[in-house]
């Protein structure tokens, strides 16, 4: 057993899984858009992810929530660290100056984020990159995907599909109706951030998550 796994289940700075945020006008049809089409795109030739734990992040997007424009919102998926760096090679990022970069090459240009602590510096992102223009995580088990929307109510939308269930029949004056009754079944696992501020870390999180069940009801 690698003995890294130990470490980390005990430290509350860190986290199982790797998050991707959504942003703009419409986060939440933008993170539909992604779950329906299983892929996350973007033009700068990397998909951005961090490792900054969900548990421990509600003030910082509380306080990104207050400019006009947001960096990031409050939606957003997150993958199993291991296995995006296992298939998919996710890295962390490199921060550096000019001349770091001069170093680092051209093959390793994607990983590189410029740092300068007056001007420039977004080390608090403690970002990971996947290289390429798309991610298709359609082979991703969604054992290992979760969803996250600002509450419970915001996130049974993105994770509940109406399925149905029965057929109930109701009497009026005598005569018989029939009642199709539906229930809310998970298509995704997922947590709120309403919900995740009662964890202490994010590999306590990950327990109740991992219970979840894709295709029970949700209440």
């Amino acid at each position: 057993m690698n003995p890294s796994n130990t470490l980390r289940s005990k430290r509350r700075d860190l986290s199982p899984y790797l998050f991707h945020f959504t942003k703009g006008e419409d986060p939440k049809g933008c993170l539909s858009t992604i779950l329906d089409e299983q892929r996350l795109r973007s033009e700068r030739g990397y998909i951005c992810f961090t490792e900054s734990p969900l548990s421990s992040s509600n003030e910082l997007f509380e306080y990104l929530g207050s400019f006009r424009k947001p960096m990031y919102s409050k939606y957003g998926i997150g993958f199993e660290r291991d296995v995006l760096i296992e298939q998919f090679k996710a890295r962390p990022v490199i921060y550096g100056d000019q001349e770091d970069f001069k170093m680092i090459g051209n093959g390793l240009n994607w990983r590189y984020e410029e740092l300068d602590v007056h001007t420039h510096d977004y080390t608090w992102l403690r970002e990971w990159r996947i290289c390429g223009n798309e991610f298709d995580f359609s082979t991703i088990s969604k054992e290992d995907i979760i969803v996250i929307a600002p509450t419970k109510e915001n996130l049974k939308d993105l994770v509940a599909v109406e399925d149905f269930e029965e057929i109930d029949f109701s009497t009026i004056e005598g005569r018989s109706y029939p009642t199709p009754i539906y229930r809310l079944a998970r298509t995704w696992k997922g947590i709120s951030f309403e919900e995740s501020v009662s964890y202490n870390s994010d590999n306590e999180m990950s327990i109740d998550v991992f219970l979840q069940d894709i295709d029970e009801t949700i209440k």
